[in-house]
């Protein structure tokens, strides 16, 4: 801090002083935090620890040069992960303050529930263990990262009890939108390069080919299997597909080549009620947390 060299005190000078004293107070503060919502404040080393777990798990997912590789923006996926952290800390002090002005008591329940899905998803703690330690962070600091989770989950839990949504609006919303009358499932071929690509791509011509390419014991691509999912999936989109056992052309997403096909269609009228039901209170609550963020006092230091 610089020194405030003397001067004669007038009100005027008084007052700048009193200014200074207080920024630089502030900016202490400031040092140590990345962003004060309503008052409270997001610590930068909870935001610095979090960004190497996920800076780790990335590098470990897609490969050393993930992270430098840009958009078409000219943005890196680093840049890109550092701002949706930054927004996604922020929005869980937004659901931290909203419970606690709710009396919401927070515990470790959830974030032990969150953590022992984990470990079965993986196999056992042992396998969970492993995969923290693969990603160089300590127990704690990955008790953390759930715990943020937890928050997350605890306020749309939160939300869902809460709404006065009713059935016959979703039925109404239903109704409405064709989209919503059909989902789709896909396979995907995901290749590092454009040349591997059409290599394989050259090779089927056919639903037949394609699925012998999926059982194909030897690869030199991934495969994603997806879920059931809308028309307006951003793989989907890209692929130009709607019809089921069709081949896509290659596309691109991510610096990858893919070629997409729809495995198979849910026409359950039940079932689809029930997915669209998901969609609209998951599409409420977006708008509630959205509201809580704009009406919120938020200041950002980094």
């Amino acid at each position: 801090m610089k020194k405030i060299k003397k001067v004669i005190i007038s009100i005027l000078s008084l007052c700048t002083c009193i200014c200074l004293l207080a920024s630089c107070a502030k900016s202490k503060d400031e040092a140590n935090s990345i962003a004060i919502v309503d008052g409270k404040s997001i610590a930068k080393q909870s935001f610095d620890k979090e960004l190497e777990f996920y800076l780790a798990f990335y590098t470990k997912k897609y490969g050393d040069s993930y992270l430098e590789s840009k958009n078409a923006k000219g943005k890196t996926n680093k840049e890109i992960l550092r701002d949706d952290l930054l927004d996604s800390m922020i929005k869980d002090q937004v659901m931290l303050n909203d419970l606690a002005d709710k009396k919401i008591e927070i515990d470790d329940n959830t974030a032990n529930k969150l953590r022992s899905d984990m470990e079965k998803e993986l196999g056992d703690k042992n396998s969970l263990k492993a995969n923290i330690k693969a990603l160089n962070m300590s127990e704690a600091d990955f008790s953390d990262v759930i715990f943020n989770d937890s928050i997350r989950k605890m306020h749309y839990e939160y939300f869902l009890t809460h709404n006065k949504i009713k059935d016959s609006e979703i039925l109404q919303y239903y109704k409405a939108n064709e989209e919503l009358h059909k989902m789709y499932k896909y396979n995907v071929l995901v290749f590092d390069t454009k040349e591997a690509c059409e290599e394989v791509k050259a090779k089927i011509k056919n639903q037949v080919d394609f699925r012998q390419a999926l059982k194909s014991p030897v690869k030199n691509f991934d495969v994603i299997n997806s879920d059931f999912v809308y028309i307006d999936d951003p793989l989907l989109v890209k692929s130009k597909l709607k019809e089921k056992d069709k081949v896509s052309d290659i596309f691109e997403d991510n610096n990858k080549f893919m070629i997409l096909m729809i495995n198979s269609y849910n026409e359950n009228e039940n079932e689809l009620l029930m997915q669209t039901k998901d969609k609209y209170l998951k599409d409420a609550y977006d708008d509630y947390l959205n509201k809580l963020v704009k009406s919120a006092k938020i200041k950002v230091f980094i």
